[in-house]
Formats: C-alpha cells, structure tokens, sequence
C-alpha cells in the first residue's frame, strides 16, 4: 500500500475530530501533499455512511490531476479549495475543512471572530470570515486560492510561527472553516486551538453581558 502510514494517520486524526465535536456527520475533508506530485485526502461521504471511522484504504492516493492512484471511493467535489492553497502557498502540505460546533456560530452569522487567546494572538486580532460563495464550487476555490495567496504575503514566515507550527485558517460562510499548514499534525492542532478560542469568546460573551470585563 503507497504511503500505509501518513494514511494510517489521517485515519487517526479525522476520527478524533468527529470524536471532538471537530466536524460532523454532514462532511469536511482532509488533504496532505506526501509528495512533488502525489497527494492523500479522504474520499467523499465517509462521514455520513461510516461516522468517520475508516480504514486507510478509505484515503486516496492521487496526483497533480487528482486522478485517483490507489484507495476506494471518489474524490471529494471540495478538493477544489484545498487544491487552490497548494497552488497559492508553497509552504504548505496538508489542509483540512471542518464544520466544528463552536466555530459554526461564526461562520453561519458570517462575522469574523476575535482572537482572545494567546494560542492564537500570532495570526492577529481576528480570524476572518471569507464572503458567501456556494459549496463546492469554482467561485468558492478561487475565493480561498485568493485569500491564501494574499495572506501568505502579509505576513512573514516568521511571524506565522508560533512553537513550530505553520499554520492559518478563514471561516467560511455558512459553511465552516479551512485550515492551511506544513503538516497534517499541526493542522489538526490549529483546528484545535481555533474551537477552543471560539468557545472561550462566546462563553466571555455572556460574562460581559453580565458586567463582568476582560481582565488582560
């Protein structure tokens, strides 16, 4: 089996997302560039129909074209988005889109939402919410293609990283969020730190409303 264990891997950590209220039954999408030209993402509808708990047969093998090398199924009609990040930012090897539970509320109003903990402060004051464009299509993948390749401009490589980690995210309108980094690992990490800062704020929010202030 071709890359047994970065698919092993991937099988590992979208499990713990769906596990972690991370995505859901209703989808999301991993991707991780292994090689110049070979690429691993899981295949479409394995949240619904398996939960999320695959097999690494479960995760495609493709190349530049995403024809598909090795692995059952179709690829996924999202693959668009992840294929404009690689496109736009070198730098990065893995993506993943999710529809956490926390991080839902930010980007089915369409707000950007304020970065409160520190975990996050290297990315700036907010995570932004790119404009509404449908689901799986062209227009979707070219908003994100653009928005990586301007963010990736704005700030320098040694201003993205924080512990090591390479890695930024935009919520997507009505949608959920993508996540962009050098590894799958420190991927799953930011989706992680991006669900707990959404929870912290909304959970603050409500504070506030009862007179309590940030203390900083």
């Amino acid at each position: 089996m071709l890359y047994q264990s970065e698919r092993r891997e991937m099988c590992k950590i979208v499990k713990s997302m769906y596990d972690r209220w991370l995505t859901n039954a209703a989808g999301g999408n991993l991707s991780w560039k292994v090689s110049d030209n070979h690429y691993i993402m899981t295949a479409s509808g394995l949240s619904s129909k398996y939960l999320w708990d695959i097999d690494p047969e479960n995760i495609l093998v493709v190349d530049d074209n995403l024809n598909i090398i090795e692995g059952k199924g179709k690829v996924t009609r999202e693959i668009n988005m992840h294929m404009e990040i690689y496109k736009n930012d070198d730098k990065v090897k893995a993506v993943i889109h999710a529809h956490p539970k926390e991080l839902m509320i930010y980007a089915c109003m369409g707000i950007d939402m304020p970065i409160v903990s520190e975990a996050l402060e290297f990315l700036g004051e907010r995570i932004p919410c790119l404009p509404y464009r449908p689901a799986t299509t062209k227009e979707l993948a070219e908003l994100v293609g653009s928005w990586t390749s301007s963010f990736s401009k704005e700030f320098t490589e040694k201003e993205l990283i924080m512990e090591d980690i390479y890695a930024y995210a935009a919520l997507l309108c009505r949608h959920g969020v993508i996540v962009a980094s050098d590894n799958l690992f420190s991927a799953n990490e930011m989706l992680e730190r991006l669900e707990t800062n959404a929870y912290v704020h909304t959970h603050a929010a409500i504070l506030e409303s009862r007179g309590y202030i940030y203390n900083r």
